[in-house]
């Protein structure tokens, strides 16, 4: 690549070191795919409203709330419940009553929360952080959005034992697609140096993103991104994230201004860092843009007081597997640098 850069949204894969000749079995045969995560949620609700007399569900505080807007519409009481995504414990004044149900997240591929105790409650897991989890999960529902780990330019999944219903596609949703899908294709041009207009490609990834929100979208994966995203090697993609997740926490330099977010599996979405303070946060933040490196914020807009902190103190840096491991030093020794000056 001439243009070097980390982070931000991901570019169209000709690659065929991340490509297959057969379709992916990763997700095995009891997954449907659809337009986005929040639509694959939405399937999920209206089923379990039309066929257990759903009523409500209870769902954590910090989260995107974009996927709230977008299921506000459905006949169903939505009742917050506070979660720090660092413990990941669920609160003690969740009913298990029959016709409620209960949304849990596997928070920045780190851990899920133990809901095994609950025995009349409907379990919604979102597994987007962590894909490798989908066969293990003992939730009556797994979902995600597939575009935040694989390069896809749209997608969404459930897992369920029950038939999920295939979703007619729309024009609106097809056109968003080739919006995102265009926006990847030229990005990869820009980095390997033959298109030179990167504000083109960040419009269309911006507009397409807004049209996620639209009802149009309530559509099954369009047909036209089905036969890109099945050929992607979806286990070696995350093998490589792993990876990388060891050597830049073994490569980072530990210091007072941060706490690294980690397990010992790697599995993490991102190297994850967690400040004392707003302006610490965004001092690095600033300097790693400087550097091209263009790290995340999950999720922008809360609305409780200690979700707009967590907000706040958090950076996420993409260490997946678009990078080498001279790329993943490169990223951590910037960060070394900027506090030790090494």
């Amino acid at each position: 690549m001439i243009n070097k850069e980390y982070g931000s949204d991901f570019h169209y894969i000709s690659d065929q070191e991340y490509r297959r000749d057969s379709k992916t079995d990763f997700f095995g045969s009891e997954v449907q795919f659809y337009f986005s995560g929040r639509v694959a949620l939405k399937v999920i609700l209206s089923e379990s409203i039309k066929n257990q007399s759903l009523k409500k569900i209870y769902v954590p505080s910090y989260y995107c709330h974009e996927v709230y807007e977008f299921i506000k519409d459905l006949n169903i009481i939505i009742e917050y419940y506070d979660c720090d995504p660092i413990k990941n414990e669920l609160p003690n004044d969740i009913k298990d009553i029959n016709g409620y149900g209960l949304l849990v997240v596997n928070y920045f591929g780190l851990s899920s929360p133990s809901f095994e105790g609950y025995k009349n409650l409907i379990i919604i897991e979102d597994l987007t952080h962590n894909l490798e989890l989908i066969s293990e999960s003992k939730a009556d529902y797994v979902f995600g959005s597939l575009r935040k780990v694989l390069p896809v330019p749209v997608g969404g999944f459930v897992k369920s034992k029950k038939a999920m219903p295939h979703l007619e596609e729309t024009t609106f949703a097809e056109e968003v697609a080739l919006e995102k899908l265009m926006g990847m294709v030229l990005k990869k041009k820009y980095l390997e140096g033959s298109f030179k207009e990167k504000q083109v490609f960040r419009e269309l990834f911006i507009n397409a993103e807004t049209s996620f929100e639209h009802n149009h979208t309530f559509t099954s994966l369009p047909s036209l991104i089905e036969k890109y995203f099945f050929e992607l090697d979806t286990e070696k993609i995350i093998s490589v994230k792993k990876n990388n997740s060891f050597l830049a926490k073994e490569n980072l330099l530990m210091n007072s201004n941060f706490a690294l977010l980690s397990n010992s599996l790697n599995t993490e979405f991102a190297l994850i860092l967690k400040f004392e303070s707003n302006e610490q946060r965004d001092e690095l933040k600033s300097y790693l843009i400087s550097k091209q490196i263009y790290p995340m914020v999950l999720w922008p807009n809360q609305i409780y007081e200690n979700d707009i902190l967590l907000e706040k103190t958090i950076l996420f840096i993409h260490i997946d597997f678009r990078y080498s491991s001279d790329d993943i030093l490169h990223i951590t020794n910037t960060i070394n640098h900027f506090y030790n000056g090494a």
